[in-house]
Order: C-alpha cells, then sequence, then structure tokens
C-alpha cells in the first residue's frame, strides 16, 4: 500500500469513527458534540478529495508528481 493510499484509508476511518461519535453525541441530545463530530467529517472529506486529486485512476502519479500526497 502506498502511503497516499494509507492517508486515504485513515481519513476514512476517522470519517467512520467521527460519524459514530456524531450519531451517539445526537441521540443524548449533545448538539455541541454533533457539531463537532460534523465538523472532522467535514475537514476528513475535503482532506479525501486533496489525496485523490493528486492520483490518477490506477494509482500512478500525474505527470510532474512525486505521488504522494500532503499530509494533513
Amino acid at each position: 500500500m502506498s502511503d497516499w493510499q494509507h492517508d486515504l484509508r485513515n481519513e476514512l476511518n476517522l470519517i467512520l469513527y467521527a460519524n459514530s461519535i456524531a450519531r451517539e453525541a445526537l441521540a443524548q441530545g449533545q448538539i455541541d458534540d454533533v457539531r463537532s463530530g460534523l465538523d472532522r467529517i467535514d475537514m476528513a472529506v475535503v482532506q479525501c478529495g486533496a489525496l485523490l486529486d493528486r492520483m490518477t485512476i490506477g494509482g500512478s502519479p500525474r505527470q510532474g508528481e512525486t505521488g504522494t500526497a500532503p499530509r494533513g
């Protein structure tokens, strides 16, 4: 697994974790915690997009790039 794939997997795991926390907070009426979880999800989705923007289909770097995405 390449660095960018590992980074993408980490961001996706963060989305799942933050979603679970936000759902639990919502069930308990903790609106501030829900907002915090949604903010985490938003940031992770943006980071996933940035990772994918740097790569082409098939995992090959775009011309002139090294194939590693920035870490956030």
